[in-house]
């Protein structure tokens, strides 16, 4: 099983010294990913529900303090800071809140990030669920479902054809335009679609090349696996071919929990460490890593 860090909105990463400590130890420890959160504008006061608001309560803290106390880095400029201090180690969004951008914007900044790292760049997609936030930047979140869809179809077509051409709702693209660069990875950078509900679900069916799943309890999430592979397996779609892995809170995740998720069919656990301090990320990390090494080898 493969492992991997999760830096929240990379509060950690302020510093040079910061990003090169956790990017040449992540390569050190084998790890096989960073991830990072995207949010673009916080408010202070945030009604809308979490969706991991049961887990973080159950470990004690505030759900919401993670937004509204620490710094929140842009998502793709993180990965970008983290490029040149990285060889090996993948780097992704967890997730993209897709609505928050013009597609062929993002279109863009991903390819890029894609060929500078050498074809080393995640894609994690979501709809979103703040729905504060959503006022703010101006995008009405009703549609947050519909626009992602479209905009995830304009992304795949603006990187694979040589003369795209979408009519949607939201975008068109009725001329012919010079879209480089292209990314590395072919087709295109691996989609993680995040969430649990049955609409990310079949959203993972719909563009998916991995399911990227929250930190849910066991319990909670175990039936989703049959759910998932009876939706895979009635579009005629591989299960096996779908990349999972699973953000876990590491303080309380147990050598049982591991082999669980294991057994389940997860390919990669991510320990979350959204804290502000490099120190206590670094901690994390080389006991995340040697927790997963023990159990799996």
């Amino acid at each position: 099983m493969r492992y991997g860090l999760h830096v929240g909105g990379g509060a950690a990463l302020r510093s040079k010294a910061a990003v090169q400590d956790i990017g040449q130890l992540a390569e050190e420890l084998g790890y096989d990913a960073i991830l990072t959160g995207d949010h673009i504008v916080i408010p202070k006061e945030i009604a809308s529900a979490y969706p991991y608001r049961k887990q973080a309560e159950a470990l004690g803290y505030n759900p919401y303090a993670v937004f509204t106390s620490i710094d929140w880095l842009d998502a793709f400029t993180v990965l970008a800071l983290l490029i040149p201090v990285t060889t090996k180690v993948r780097l992704g969004t967890s997730v993209t809140i897709i609505p928050y951008r013009h597609p062929l914007e993002m279109a863009r900044v991903v390819a890029t990030l894609d060929v500078v790292s050498g074809g080393r760049i995640i894609f994690g997609v979501g709809i979103g669920w703040m729905a504060e936030e959503f006022r703010l930047l101006g995008i009405p979140f009703a549609e947050r479902a519909a626009r992602t869809r479209e905009y995830i179809a304009v992304m795949q077509a603006v990187w694979t054809q040589k003369a795209p051409r979408f009519s949607g709702k939201f975008v068109q693209i009725e001329q012919d335009l010079h879209f480089a660069p292209k990314p590395l990875q072919h087709p295109h950078p691996p989609i993680w679609v995040g969430g649990e509900s049955l609409p990310a679900l079949k959203r993972v069916v719909e563009f998916g090349q991995g399911w990227h799943i929250g930190p849910v309890a066991l319990e909670d999430v175990r039936p989703k696996f049959t759910l998932l592979r009876q939706l895979m397996e009635a579009a005629r779609r591989d299960f096996s071919a779908l990349e999972i892995t699973a953000m876990v809170e590491n303080r309380v995740l147990t050598p049982a929990d591991i082999r669980t998720y294991r057994d389940l069919g997860v390919h990669g656990l991510y320990a979350v460490a959204p804290g502000p301090d490099p120190k206590t990320v670094l901690t994390v990390m080389r006991e995340f890593a040697a927790k997963v090494r023990d159990v799996t080898g």
